[in-house]
């Protein structure tokens, strides 16, 4: 589609629903969410030509919510894999290596990576209500919640403007909303 919304067109051609989709940060490829194999909800990558369409994940779990990591050297997505809605990361070659990220009882959903690859934000309901959390994207750092108000908070998207080299931004706002900024930090202030 070109940017003022013309020249639109059907990259997957399936006969199936296809949801969340997420562009490689090198705009050759498009992760996204399908059914169409039979199995629950799984990952698939096409091309942005639409060809090449390939299954990531293949067991009768469910998946969620593909986000590739700025290097394009992972990707993180939401699956009940393991019986609960959790965060996982995988590489996107179809090698699998699926690790999982979070274990908690409560759901945890649609994760975003930040800019600098070095935090996934994600939402979950673990206090009660949808809230927008950052961990780090090992999973080994303490997880951290961002909003707290009584609206849901979902669908987190990173604000990144533009800086000088040694400043990084350190915000994360649920998608329509306005961003808040927590605050700047410096590169080795995290």
């Amino acid at each position: 589609m070109d940017a003022d919304g013309g020249n639109q067109r059907n990259l997957s051609n399936s006969d199936f629903d296809e949801w969340a989709p997420s562009w490689s940060p090198d705009g050759k490829q498009i992760a996204l969410v399908s059914i169409k194999d039979g199995f629950g909800m799984g990952i698939y990558v096409v091309d942005a030509d639409g060809k090449n369409q390939q299954r990531l994940t293949d067991d009768l779990s469910h998946e969620w919510a593909p986000s590739w990591s700025p290097d394009g050297e992972r990707i993180a997505f939401a699956s009940d894999r393991d019986g609960n809605w959790e965060i996982y990361v995988m590489n996107p070659d179809g090698a699998r290596q699926v690790r999982r990220r979070t274990k908690d009882h409560s759901l945890d959903m649609a994760p975003s990576w930040s800019p600098d690859g070095e935090r996934i934000a994600f939402v979950s309901d673990r206090d009660g209500n949808w809230e927008i959390y950052v961990m780090n994207p090992d999973g080994a750092r303490q997880v951290r919640r961002r909003t707290k108000d009584r609206p849901e908070d979902i669908e987190p998207a990173w604000f990144a403007p533009p800086l000088a080299a040694e400043v990084v931004p350190s915000a994360v706002a649920p998608a329509g909303k306005k961003s808040t900024i927590w605050g700047w930090l410096k590169q080795g202030d995290r």
